[in-house]
């Protein structure tokens, strides 16, 4: 039996809707242990990735330790950020669903059709303002020194997503405890 919607959704808010590796969006729900092997369909088993991540470790038995440690890891990083935070996204829903159901009545008249049009692009436009924020709000934690050899996400002191360096065009997913290209050394900053 594959992890119920309810549970997929948790876990994805949990998360932010971003893979607990990489940082990337667009999360599949992965069984850390596989349902073959007897993995069960619980919250403690299923790890927020991306396709990348997912089809990369996820079939490593040698990887779940370090999967289950980063998804751990990941939702203590978005608890504070995003805790406290109204949750919209049912209410929004509804609302547009509601909106939808009005349009597709045919004894509505024209205008009111485009009273309930002008909600709909009322509450499309609040959604893309808020979108705009969040993204603002991220954009600031990118690390792009002067030298931009080495670009990156600063998640936390020492902790780092999704590095790109230009000297050798490598790229991780993940970095923990130091401050320059895993493969090449190349340094975040001009030292």
């Amino acid at each position: 039996m594959p992890f119920t919607e309810d549970l997929k959704l948790r876990v994805k808010r949990q998360a932010a809707f971003r893979c607990c590796r990489c940082g990337m969006i667009g999360v599949e729900v992965h069984h850390i242990l596989p349902q073959g092997q007897g993995g069960p369909d619980t919250d403690d088993n299923a790890a927020p990735l991306c396709p990348n991540c997912h089809s990369y470790f996820g079939a490593n038995p040698d990887k779940r330790k370090e999967i289950r440690q980063m998804r751990d890891w990941w939702y203590e990083v978005c608890k504070p950020k995003y805790a406290g935070q109204p949750d919209e996204t049912d209410e929004t829903e509804k609302k547009l669903d509601e909106l939808i159901a009005e349009l597709r009545k045919r004894e509505v008249r024209e205008q009111e059709r485009q009273a309930v049009v002008d909600e709909i692009n009322r509450i499309l436009q609040r959604l893309t303002e808020q979108l705009k924020v969040n993204i603002s709000d991220e954009a600031d934690e990118v690390v792009e020194k002067v030298d931009k050899v080495v670009t990156a996400v600063q998640l936390g002191e020492g902790v780092y997503s999704n590095v790109h360096c230009r000297r050798c065009n490598s790229y991780v997913g993940l970095l923990i405890g130091s401050a320059s290209c895993p493969n090449c050394g190349a340094p975040f900053e001009d030292r």
